[in-house]
């Protein structure tokens, strides 16, 4: 058993710098992680099963902006195992993965915020001395290992000890740990603001991401909606260039 609790922990440490490393495949969901759990373990089905219960269940946990979703990686690998273990099917998985999920998560904005900064200096000075090959090399290890590594161990201790181990371990955290780490994160949702805006720092862009943020704040609505009228307004603006284009070529055609 040990061997494939340390082949399933190699396989939360892919899936879970899947982001960092492939640009987001999508091959460390649930989904596809579930396969190779049930491989390791001689149940495909079940984890098949289990792997589209949890996919449903975090289907909609992707980052968009500032919005940071629990994990679904490493937490994805850990419920599935316990499901196919324990036998006691997707309610297990459900249930272990939500907390692990929540606290990998956190983790993960630590990782963003403390390796993610000495990760930029590194790169930095990397480039600086036009050293391509040591940015690189910092870009693809510093930040993915920290999470990656972490990620494994938790699966493959749960996995080993038993998940009533690591539950405990994760209510014996402080509050004000957890509250601090909490804090980082919304200052790095700050940042990712700061960031876009900086990159649309134009006046003709500038309305537009102020009319979103009036429609989500003032307005309550939801993405699907501002999304829905965004669309609406580009159709717009590209029909009135094209009418406009038309009507130009008409007067440069009777001009002539």
């Amino acid at each position: 058993m040990v061997v494939q609790y340390i082949l399933i922990a190699l396989v939360a440490f892919v899936a879970s710098m899947d982001e960092q490393l492939f640009g987001i495949t999508m091959l460390g969901r649930p989904l596809f992680t579930s396969l190779f759990v049930g491989l390791i373990l001689g149940d495909v089905q079940t984890g098949c099963i289990v792997g589209a219960a949890l996919e449903s269940m975090f289907m909609g946990a992707i980052m968009v902006g500032a919005a940071v979703p629990p994990e679904v990686y490493a937490s994805g690998v850990l419920g599935c195992a316990f499901a196919i273990i324990t036998g006691a099917g997707t309610a297990a998985a459900v249930a272990l993965a939500l907390p692990v999920s929540v606290f990998l998560q956190v983790w993960r904005n630590f990782c963003y915020a403390v390796p993610g900064a000495f990760a930029s200096k590194k790169i930095d000075a990397a480039l600086a001395d036009r050293n391509l090959a040591k940015a690189n090399f910092y870009h693809l290890t510093i930040v993915p290992l920290s999470i990656g590594i972490p990620s494994a161990l938790l699966v493959f201790g749960s996995l080993f000890f038993g998940a009533d181990l690591i539950n405990n371990a994760l209510n014996a955290i402080p509050q004000f740990v957890m509250d601090g780490l909490n804090v980082a994160s919304g200052v790095l949702a700050c940042v990712g603001f700061a960031l876009l805006i900086r990159t649309m720092s134009n006046a003709k862009l500038l309305p537009f991401l102020f009319i979103g943020f009036i429609m989500v704040i003032y307005l309550n609505m939801d993405v699907i909606g501002v999304a829905a009228a965004a669309t609406c307004v580009a159709l717009l603006i590209v029909f009135n260039k094209s009418a406009d284009r038309s009507q130009a070529t008409e007067v440069e055609e009777e001009d002539f």
